[in-house]
């Protein structure tokens, strides 16, 4: 492959503080969300501030926590001795970061759910108030520069195979899996969340994560 052909990423937008560049929106079809619509579709992505408020940001951190302490089975939130990777394979996919086996179903993250502001953001991606959602889990990522062992993996980690949405000639196939779902376990929420609709179709699936922390490329 020479070199004029070879895949350079695109320049992103960022703001004066060095984060990509972000939307606050006040309604699905306000002007902002009409600009975050046109950033998804440059980019692929994109990033919408201030979703939750900092006390729904805290009651989720907390409630990650709860979910992790119930799986290790003791106390360890304010003891970074215990982060251990012995301890931490019990609490999920541990070179994913993703907490828990199955869908969780605490308080907080049905609050999450159906938070407002949430709602606004996938809505003014997808040009509709009418969603349909899945339902999935937490992700938490341990400090690794004193313990690079804890580091997660380096892909970038997509529930929607892309190929798939762009090759497959209709979505008969998307459609055929969740119809022989029973939903008796907590799986069948995530093989639902596997599939990404088809193009051909003009059907557009987005996957989404609310971040609760500020991080930077430095952070790793």
């Amino acid at each position: 492959m020479g070199a004029s052909s070879q895949f350079r990423p695109l320049d992103i937008p960022k703001d004066s503080d060095g984060f990509v560049k972000s939307f606050t929106l006040s309604c699905y079809n306000c002007s902002k969300a009409s600009e975050a619509r046109a950033f998804f579709e440059e980019y692929g992505f994109v990033v919408i501030s201030n979703v939750f408020t900092p006390e729904q940001c805290n009651d989720t951190i907390s409630d990650i926590w709860n979910v992790i302490e119930s799986l290790v089975v003791q106390p360890v939130r304010n003891d970074k001795q215990l982060w251990t990777q012995e301890l931490w394979s019990k609490t999920g996919i541990l070179d994913e970061g993703i907490v828990g086996w199955e869908s969780l179903w605490t308080r907080q993250i049905l609050f999450n759910r159906q938070n407002p502001a949430l709602h606004t953001a996938f809505a003014s991606v997808l040009g509709t108030e009418n969603l349909l959602v899945s339902h999935d889990r937490y992700g938490m990522f341990r400090p690794t520069k004193e313990h690079p062992e804890r580091a997660t993996a380096t892909n970038l980690h997509l529930d929607m195979n892309p190929w798939l949405y762009i090759d497959k000639e209709d979505n008969s196939e998307q459609l055929e899996v969740p119809g022989e779902l029973n939903y008796d376990s907590d799986d069948d929420w995530i093989t639902e969340n596997n599939e990404p609709g088809c193009s051909k179709v003009g059907e557009l699936h987005v996957q989404g994560l609310v971040n609760l922390a500020d991080n930077r490329e430095e952070d790793g």
